[in-house]
């Protein structure tokens, strides 16, 4: 039987770094281990970025920057949470920097290439995701991230309040006015915008 385990477990391979181990690697200076939470945690960090900072250019900046504070303070990880917390926590604090950079050379409007490149294929789904999508850049940062790490990263609103660095009570509190303002805004009967308003 021990033959037959030791078989096995040579064709699975050796068993995937955790990213505790990975850490830790990556704080004595291992290149490899930091290339694995690269390509972990890069296109993550890229679509949260781009979430709060509605720009691409933007977001691919600040996960490129994330992931060098990563490389270069991974020895201050203590462990207290989880490593996919404290990496969003630094991507949170970065996005929200360079959102404010942007505000203040705004003026260019950006299309959303992610809602055209998804796959998706009905003309409903499409203009259901943008709207989602708009509705979602009408909120302001800290509410969109409450939304993007609970519905596009899964985390428990204890998880978010240690990203967020706020009482699991303020998580909760800018869920549900995310939730409405959300609702109010999808909604048809919201009062209708003029099409001449636009133009």
């Amino acid at each position: 039987m021990r033959i037959l385990n030791t078989l096995k477990a040579a064709r699975l391979g050796p068993k995937p770094r955790t990213d505790e181990a990975l850490l830790a690697a990556v704080a004595n200076g291992d290149v490899n281990a930091f290339e694995e939470i690269h390509s972990k945690y890069f296109p993550k960090v890229m679509h949260f970025a781009r979430r709060i900072t509605d720009n691409a250019e933007s977001a691919e900046e600040v996960a490129n920057d994330v992931l060098m504070t990563v490389w270069r303070t991974a020895d201050r990880f203590q462990g207290l949470s989880k490593p996919s917390s404290w990496i969003f926590g630094i991507a949170y604090r970065m996005a929200l920097k360079q959102r404010a950079k942007q505000l203040k050379r705004k003026g260019d409007v950006e299309l959303d290439e992610a809602l055209l490149s998804d796959g998706s294929d009905t003309e409903t789904t499409v203009m259901h995701k943008k709207d989602l999508a708009a509705a979602l850049r009408q909120l302001s940062p800290e509410l969109r991230a409450v939304v993007e790490f609970t519905y596009y990263n899964g985390y428990l609103y204890t998880e978010i309040a240690e990203i967020l660095e706020c009482p699991v009570g303020t998580v909760k509190t800018r869920m549900m006015t995310a939730r409405k303002r959300l609702r109010e805004m999808l909604s048809d009967e919201s009062p209708a915008k003029s099409e001449n308003a636009v133009a």
